[in-house]
């Protein structure tokens, strides 16, 4: 609640309700007059000030840039606009998410060591290297563990070339 924008409501309604009396006290009889009508027309605008005065940001911590503002709520404002800003996160796919072959583009089964279509077998996504079905599981072979827990170091693969177009000075 903004004390000083309540106050200086407060103090408009005062006044319009001064005004709206002033004709009982100047001539005995309520009448009719432009202090009443000026009165009438500043009650609205008064209630609007109280109201926006207790709706107003803490008082007591203002800052030059935002003349009202509050320097924890302009804090909030730029960690949540900082927030909002982040995108493309990735996440980490399960282990028992399917896996597209990288041939065929076929989907395998997590709990399938090979492709369906063209009976290649499926890479481990720790290292890399083929997986097969041993004692009941898919594991990787060089460390016998199953997929999730492979602690094999990772192979490097090597980078695609790229095929340009043939000319005569390659041929």
């Amino acid at each position: 609640m903004n004390r000083r924008i309540a106050l200086a409501g407060l103090f408009q309604l005062l006044v319009a309700l001064a005004l709206i009396i002033s004709p009982i006290a100047l001539y005995g009889s309520l009448r009719v007059t432009l202090e009443l009508e000026i009165g009438l027309l500043m009650l609205p605008l008064g209630f609007t000030t109280v109201f926006w005065g207790s709706a107003s940001p803490d008082p007591e911590i203002t800052t030059i840039g935002g003349v009202f503002g509050n320097p924890v709520e302009n804090e909030l404002r730029r960690l949540e606009a900082r927030r909002a800003s982040v995108a493309h996160v990735r996440y980490a796919s399960s282990p028992k998410e399917p896996v597209h072959c990288r041939q065929c583009y076929t989907l395998i089964a997590w709990d399938s060591a090979e492709c369906p279509r063209c009976a290649r077998r499926r890479e481990c996504r720790g290292c890399g290297r083929s997986l097969f079905y041993l004692s009941g599981a898919v594991r990787c072979l060089p460390c016998v563990r199953d997929e999730v827990f492979c602690n094999c170091p990772k192979l490097r693969k090597p980078a695609p070339q790229v095929v340009g177009p043939r000319t005569r000075a390659t041929l």
